[in-house]
């Protein structure tokens, strides 16, 4: 398989996570990386051993050697750069969510259709190995016709006035903090275990701490502690805790509650499929588990095998059955199927795998659209 040249624009957190995986990916060669902060591009490309820092994301785009582009930058930034990255012919793996407003993703994903490019987009929950595996198992009819999806994503790192991030000002994140950040990927989980769109929803997001305490000089990177520096007061509009009653295709009903504000959890996400026949459960606490429901036998804990699940999801359990592998191994499987799509389109052969590409971000956007106007109508809105 040919190797892409790839840059990473952005190196705060996430950043460091696909910059780890990418070194360990055999399809990839990282080439370079840029920030804003110069001074941290510099730092994170010494620790890598990362041969070129570009000056800006404008220099990467320019630049022909580059062949893929990963856009780890806020929010704000995610339609720009990703339509500037498809306008210079390169393929590109975004964060989420993927641009500000429904509008300008059903632009990304049309300009990448049109231009013949290859997207990703992070939902790398999807990853996990047993994840694999109870989409194919909903999908061959093991639990029945789906009745009802449950679930929660709860963390505690924005529990203090204190704790501060760049997801909390609107310029930067746009409507949504903690529903387009957390509830992305659950709503994405659940549609794709499901294989079912949704189609309404009614949500109530709240600001539960409305005057938070901002560092007056410099940023807080995401999950950092807050440091013993000067802070000041600013104003907090955006959501730390949402919850959403979900109606999807085919008359499926799903109740939804997330919180940044939930001591002790630190990223504990839970969704539970029930069906006609049985059920299936998935916590991120014990990532390598999946619960089996059953109402007229015992019930089960399969764990993830290389050997015992699906034929087409083996491939993402990489170590003996018993070796649970991790978030980074996550991320890892995700971006091991967008190159691989990447390599499979220039070869002019089909993909005939499913992965979180541009349109998956779309839809995750009208979903966040949805439960915006929900919020400000009170009542039920559509999808789309």
């Amino acid at each position: 398989m040919k190797r892409q040249k790839v840059a990473v624009i952005g190196t705060g957190y996430i950043g460091v996570v696909h910059i780890e995986q990418l070194l360990r990916l055999p399809s990839a060669e990282l080439v370079g990386v840029t920030d804003k902060n110069q001074t941290l591009a510099a730092e994170v490309a010494g620790r890598f051993g990362i041969r070129r820092v570009y000056a800006s994301a404008e220099e990467i785009l320019a630049d022909p050697a580059v062949e893929v582009v990963h856009n780890c930058t806020p929010n704000n930034l995610h339609f720009s750069l990703n339509k500037q990255a498809l306008l210079a012919d390169k393929h590109v793996l975004s964060e989420k969510p993927l641009a500000l407003s429904a509008a300008e993703s059903g632009e990304l994903t049309r300009l990448a259709q049109q231009r013949g490019l290859t997207t990703g987009i992070n939902f790398c929950y999807r990853y996990y190995p047993v994840v694999q595996d109870a989409a194919v198992r909903v999908a061959r009819g093991d639990i029945g016709a789906v009745y009802n999806i449950l679930g929660h994503y709860l963390q505690d790192w924005l529990l203090y006035p204190t704790d501060y991030t760049w997801r909390l000002d609107p310029k930067m994140a746009g409507a949504s903090n903690i529903v387009a950040d957390l509830g992305s990927h659950w709503c994405d989980l659940a549609q794709f275990i499901s294989g079912l769109k949704i189609t309404e929803v009614m949500a109530e997001l709240r600001t539960i701490l409305p005057i938070r305490k901002r560092p007056k000089h410099g940023a807080t990177l995401t999950f950092a502690v807050a440091a013993d520096i000067a802070q000041e007061d600013v104003p907090v509009s955006l959501d730390e805790y949402g919850a959403m009653l979900l109606r999807f295709e085919n008359g499926v009903n799903g109740t939804f509650t997330t919180s940044q504000l939930a001591a002790g959890r630190k990223c504990n996400i839970d969704i539970q499929v029930y069906g006609a026949k049985g059920s299936l459960a998935w916590n991120h606490e014990r990532s390598a588990e999946l619960w089996l429901g059953h109402r007229n036998e015992p019930n089960q804990i399969f764990f993830e095998s290389p050997n015992l699940q699906a034929e087409s999801t083996r491939r993402y359990a990489k170590l003996p059955s018993g070796h649970p592998m991790g978030h980074m191994d996550a991320v890892l499987n995700l971006f091991g199927d967008f190159y691989g799509a990447i390599a499979l389109r220039q070869a002019r052969r089909p993909v005939t795998y499913r992965y979180p590409n541009f349109e998956a971000g779309h839809d995750e956007m009208r979903v966040l659209e949805a439960a915006i106007a929900s919020r400000k109508s009170g009542t039920w809105a559509k999808v789309g």
